[in-house]
C-alpha cells in the first residue's frame, strides 16, 4: 500500500477538507461531504498551501 501523509484536515461548512502528500511525489486534497462521501481531485500541487488554497476554492465554488 502507498505511503501518504496528512498535511492538513480542516471542517469548513460542514465539509471535510483533506490535504496530503502523496507518492506521486505531489501534494493533493480531498472534500468529504456529510454523507462521507470522498471526492477526488486530479490536481496536483507542490506545496500543501497551494493544494489548500485550491481545496478551499473547491468548497467555496461548487454546489454541495
Amino acid at each position: 500500500m502507498p505511503n501518504i501523509r496528512i498535511e492538513l484536515i480542516v471542517a469548513i461548512d460542514g465539509l471535510i477538507l483533506a490535504v496530503y502528500y502523496s507518492p506521486r511525489p505531489c501534494y493533493q486534497f480531498s472534500i468529504i461531504d456529510e454523507f462521507n462521501m470522498v471526492y477526488e481531485f486530479d490536481d496536483v500541487f507542490y506545496s500543501a498551501e497551494a493544494a489548500e488554497t485550491e481545496g478551499r476554492a473547491a468548497i467555496k465554488t461548487a454546489s454541495w
